[in-house]
């Protein structure tokens, strides 16, 4: 009779279903987390967007408070705020591109805003520019604008999702697009496109622009 000997120290050991089970679970946890981590960032971006606003908002009103006079078009920034300011037209609307920009300008050389601007206008944390218009697609009202950019202050660029702007309506305002203190247009070629009572959350396009109201 023949023994065989059998060296247990070096035999080569295969994974048990129970280390190959704890394994895909911790495997699932990591991806999990990741994946949640991704979307609290980026919701928390998306709230950053209505933090900024609301900065701009209260910066306003205290301009108008102080000055009587809308910035960007308030006819005596160069006399009373700094020399270096172009003067508005003091009509009580924001409507050109170098309207908009007086409108930055006239708020952050006067100390009520401190906001980096470029190209003449605050920037997103998702992107994209921040402007203000006067009666923008057929809304009455003055409005600051998030887009992608614009040439002419009418037309626009799309820079969210229909998805994401309302999870942004939803929780400060109305949730509806058309309505509210916060509105949604979409973007076709240069038209904005209303897109009626409600949201499509199944359009993952960043076809669209949000807006919110300053007066």
């Amino acid at each position: 009779m023949k023994f065989v000997i059998v060296d247990i120290k070096n035999a080569k050991k295969g994974f048990s279903l129970i280390e190959v089970a704890i394994a895909i679970v911790v495997i699932g946890l990591v991806v999990g987390l990741s994946l949640k981590g991704k979307e609290l960032i980026h919701t928390a971006k998306l709230n950053s967007i209505v933090d900024q606003v609301n900065a701009f908002r209260m910066a306003a009103q205290m301009f108008t408070d102080k000055y009587s006079a809308i910035p960007g078009d308030f006819n005596n920034a160069k006399e009373m705020i700094d020399s270096s300011l172009e003067n508005g037209a003091g009509i009580s609307s924001i409507t050109s591109v170098s309207d908009a920009k007086r409108f930055w300008k006239h708020l952050v050389a006067s100390g009520l805003l401190s906001v980096e601007l470029i190209n003449g206008f605050p920037v997103s944390k998702i992107g994209g520019y921040f402007s203000v218009s006067t009666n923008v697609g057929g809304y009455e009202g003055t409005w600051v604008i998030l887009s992608k950019g614009t040439s002419n202050n009418t037309s626009f660029s799309g820079i969210i999702s229909q998805e994401d702007a309302y999870i942004i309506d939803k929780k400060y305002d109305n949730g509806v697009p058309s309505s509210g203190e916060i509105r949604t247009l979409r973007v076709s070629g240069s038209n904005l496109v209303s897109i009626g009572q409600k949201y499509d959350l199944k359009s993952k396009k960043s076809d669209c622009i949000i807006m919110f109201r300053l007066w």
